[in-house]
């Protein structure tokens, strides 16, 4: 019994120090003000040591699947190690076999740079360990959402009453906005599902409409929601890889005339592949003529909201009913950190409101828990505060989303962006665009390669081909695709870059992805020489036809 009250000692308020000593628990799991110092000290100098670590070693590999399990394989030890124990094997197991994602020399997929205020944010995060689902587990979490929500929503254009809630990544926020747009054609929601005579049959007749370029995430959306996958039309896109608009309008027209109905259209603003903004304005217009739901991913290219220079590019997004965020992308945000952001607030909760009765939150009356609106107790609905949507609110967060259990991940935005500002976010983010178009100009002068894609945002295609003195290819199509396969594992495997590569119009292509603030014209101009001299070493090892 002692040991038990002993354990929670340290919440009954300051002791005089001869007893804090003799009542406090010692070890590694104790709340020693000096051992947790220690390990916190410990902590902060190993993340400075990896991240001043990442410019002088491999970006990746050699490691192997088997390697990996091999060398982390061990049983559940009876007793436990030592903190000391822990932090040599997070140096010496962990760190050589990561992927070098925020030094200079990577430029794979979607992963930043993070920013060391939100990189140490994660701990404080963790120490307070909030359950940012409802207000009353976390006040200050969930004001901190609310006004990261806003600060996003303004960016955006979106109107006053608009709202969102932040989620782990694009993915769910993918899945949530087309989760709303069935809501809505079939005016329903949560209040309301069980009640439904036949929904599946309802279910059984919607269409969604995107581009062919569009994320995997909304393979996973039909699929997850219930709906079939050829509920999913994937329209051609046009030379720069946008959606193509008349063919989507055809494809709405055919349906229709199918007996089928058009329930959403999918705007992507920045393509995996290519980067590639879609015609925003044009298809909310569509969205418009066709009572869609509009919907925008915007996980990758919606940093550029914050440039005066590039924002333009995303003209229209301001007339989405949902869009997809990803701050972990071009916010440099570390993993996670997305969300969704929805023009009717309201509609947004009313999808997915329940009242668990373990939260102890009042319920409304049914005509209040339908419009959303907070009741004054008299019989009558108010309008939300002027301030803001949702300003002065008990907001629970697990009542506007999929998940339950919530990480307070609003904590790194909002320090974030305090932090560094709007200004210099663009300034960042205008500095990668730039950055990437001059790894294009320079690609653009070796004869053996050549430029696929738009170079819209910071992300470069081209293509290896090897040519002849009289400039014709050496080898076919096919065998040029396994060629840039193997320049790309080449440059994996010795480690001086990370790059990727994928399929467009068919072929293999190149594919580089500047998102690094720390970046400078140098380091592009080392890609292509390392680049260059991995094409020249495999082909003097190829025989020619």
């Amino acid at each position: 019994m002692q040991a038990g009250r002993d354990k929670e000692q340290p919440l009954a308020g300051p002791q005089p120090a001869a007893a804090e000593e003799a009542l406090e628990p010692q070890g590694e799991h104790s709340l020693n003000e000096a051992h947790l110092r220690e390990m916190g000290y410990q902590m902060v100098d190993l993340a400075v040591e990896y991240l001043k670590g990442l410019e002088g070693r491999r970006v990746y590999g050699p490691v192997s699947p088997t390697g990996m399990d091999e060398l982390f394989s061990e049983p559940l030890p009876e007793d436990g190690v030592s903190f000391g124990e822990l932090v040599q094997d997070c140096r010496t197991r962990v760190f050589p076999n990561t992927m070098g994602i925020g030094g200079r020399r990577y430029f794979g997929m979607m992963n930043p740079a993070p920013l060391p205020v939100a990189v140490f944010s994660e701990m404080l995060c963790g120490a307070m360990n909030q359950n940012a689902a409802s207000w009353r587990h976390a006040p200050s979490g969930t004001a901190i959402e609310k006004t990261v929500i806003r600060w996003l929503c303004d960016l955006f254009g979106l109107p006053a009453d608009s709202f969102g809630t932040l989620m782990p990544g694009g993915s769910l926020a993918n899945i949530t906005g087309l989760k709303l747009a069935i809501n809505r054609k079939l005016d329903r929601h949560l209040a309301q599902v069980g009640h439904d005579e036949n929904p599946g049959a309802a279910m059984a007749k919607l269409v969604f409409y995107v581009s062919g370029q569009a994320h995997y995430s909304f393979d996973k959306a039909v699929d997850l929601l219930g709906l079939g996958r050829s509920q999913l039309r994937k329209i051609p896109v046009d030379h720069l890889f946008r959606v193509d608009l008349d063919r989507m309008s055809a494809a709405i027209e055919a349906d229709l005339a199918a007996g089928l109905v058009p329930c959403g259209i999918i705007g992507i603003a920045g393509t995996t592949n290519t980067g590639s903004i879609d015609k925003l304005d044009r298809l909310a217009a569509l969205a418009r003529r066709y009572d869609c739901w509009f919907h925008v991913d915007a996980a990758y290219g919606g940093a550029v909201i914050l440039s005066k220079m590039y924002g333009p590019m995303l003209r229209g997004i301001e007339l989405a009913d949902s869009i997809t965020v990803d701050p972990h992308k071009w916010f440099y945000m570390p993993f996670a950190a997305g969300g969704i952001l929805v023009r009717d607030g309201d509609f947004l909760r009313r999808s997915f409101l329940v009242h668990p009765e373990y939260y102890m939150e009042k319920i409304l009356k049914d005509d209040d828990e339908q419009s959303g609106l907070p009741h004054n107790g008299h019989g009558r609905r108010v309008l939300p505060d002027e301030r803001g949507f949702h300003h002065g609110d008990k907001v629970n967060f697990f009542q506007y989303g999929i998940q339950g259990s919530r990480r307070m991940d609003a904590l790194k935005i909002w320090l974030a962006f305090r932090m560094v500002g709007r200004k210099q976010y663009a300034d960042w983010v205008e500095k990668d665009i730039e950055l990437a178009r001059v790894l294009a100009s320079r690609i653009n002068r070796q004869a053996d390669f050549r430029l696929l894609g738009p170079n819209t945002l910071g992300i470069c295609n081209f293509r290896w081909e090897p040519r002849d003195a009289r400039g014709g290819m050496l080898f076919s199509d096919e065998r040029n695709d396994q060629l840039n396969r193997d320049l790309q594992e080449r440059v994996e495997r010795e480690g001086d870059a990370w790059f990727s590569y994928t399929v467009l119009n068919g072929r293999t292509a190149l594919r580089v992805n500047v998102e690094n603030r720390c970046m400078e014209q140098e380091d592009i101009e080392r890609l292509v020489q390392v680049i260059t001299r991995a094409a020249g070493a495999i082909l003097a090892s190829t025989a020619a036809p």
